[in-house]
């Protein structure tokens, strides 16, 4: 069995340790910063992409007025035609007066469908220009999108490829502190900014700036055992530069 490393010798794997799980800490916050930069991006994408729609969806409509209105204009054109052969076959006055206005009535409604017709496709052609306009500014917006977005994809990997170095190098560390004293540093790093090890300096800790007990100070720099600040709770240890 490997025999625990003296107390100075851990507190000094410590101070290593923090050095580099605070560049791990700062890789991590740069790698949940870049979506940020991608939001600005996705929400102009996201915009066009819904007035295309808006617009996709108008001309359906337009169209589908357009072909109702055409089988309306046909089948009134039809009905005239048939009006128009009672016209020729009446027999009488009174006949003649209902045919003559049925036809007259028939002759309103083509012109009023022929007029809907004729604005129908006026609004059809101004959308489908608009939407080939809006066609160039969405597939630009994707475009750029799909950029940023690979782009950021690759930032990601290699900020992953990076943390990934530095946690096996992280486990040569930690091998090498006792189990107890390791649990206690990453707790008190996690609620304490990712300081879980200060240097105590002329009678205080370097963290907080509260002074350190005596007894506790000349503890700390003889390294017989753990001691902590009573105010931060971070672990002491006497700088390497110090020592």
């Amino acid at each position: 069995m490997t025999q625990p490393l003296p107390l100075k010798d851990q507190l000094d794997v410590l101070e290593s340790l923090q050095e580099l799980d605070r560049k791990i800490d700062a890789l991590k916050k740069s790698k949940v910063g870049l979506p940020v930069g991608l939001k600005a991006v996705e929400d102009s994408y996201q915009k066009l992409r819904t007035s295309y729609d808006i617009k996709k969806a108008a001309i359906a409509d337009l169209e589908k007025t357009q072909r109702q209105t055409q089988a309306a204009l046909e089948l009134n054109q039809d009905r005239a035609t048939r009006a128009s052969g009672k016209l020729e076959a009446v027999s009488n006055t009174n006949e003649f007066q209902a045919a003559n206005k049925e036809m007259e009535q028939l002759k309103k409604l083509s012109a009023s469908l022929d007029e809907q017709l004729k604005k129908t496709a006026q609004d059809l052609a101004t959308a489908t220009a608009e939407l080939a306009a809006m066609t160039q500014k969405f597939e630009a917006s994707k475009t750029d999108r799909d950029a940023h977005a690979s782009a950021l994809h690759d930032q990601e990997k290699k900020l992953d490829t990076e943390i990934g170095v530095f946690m096996n190098e992280r486990a040569q560390f930690t091998s090498k502190v006792e189990p107890r004293m390791l649990t206690y540093y990453d707790r008190t790093r996690a609620g304490r900014a990712g300081l879980g090890i200060s240097p105590a300096v002329g009678g205080r800790c370097a963290a907080c700036n509260m002074a350190v007990q005596p007894q506790v100070y000349n503890d700390v720099l003889r390294g017989t055992a753990m001691q902590t600040c009573t105010s931060c709770h971070r672990i002491l240890y006497v700088p390497k530069s110090q020592q």
